[in-house]
């Protein structure tokens, strides 16, 4: 099974009313960035894809950028002027959005190319096994 993990780190993560919340799904969720990078770095063969606060990203981003696991981390804020320069040293892990129905749509668009790209692979293993086991295939016997 392809597996990833999602994670929301915001000090609102765990609201369940929250709108963000709920179009996000399933997804762990942090409002300590201890606890956050813990979880990182404790799980490193599993893709993780971050989405951080604002408020958060500072403190939070630093400890994990380097983690081999992370694939992706979504700065969600309230200005994206106010993190672009911070960003910078970042910038291939990190996208920033203002507004969180961009952000989801960047997220999913990015998983299923990600997934696309893994049947690719899995569907060529198949075809390279499938021609593997023709090679010992027995004449039908009569």
């Amino acid at each position: 099974m392809m597996k990833y993990t999602l994670i929301w780190l915001d000090t609102n993560s765990s609201d369940p009313a929250s709108n963000f919340r709920t179009k996000l799904g399933d997804a762990e969720t942090f409002t300590d960035v201890n606890d956050c990078v813990r979880y990182i770095q404790s799980h490193p063969n599993e893709p993780i894809y971050l989405i951080v606060s604002g408020s958060l990203a500072k403190d939070a981003v630093p400890e994990i950028y380097e983690s081999s696991n992370l694939v992706q981390i979504f700065l969600f804020c309230g200005s994206v002027s106010s993190y672009v320069e911070w960003g910078m040293d970042y910038r291939d892990k990190l996208m920033i959005f203002d507004h969180g129905d961009d952000l989801l749509e960047r997220l999913w668009n990015d998983l299923e190319s990600h997934f696309r790209e893994q049947a690719k692979l899995y569907a060529k293993r198949a075809e390279e096994y499938k021609q593997r086991a023709l090679q010992y295939k027995q004449p039908a016997c009569g």
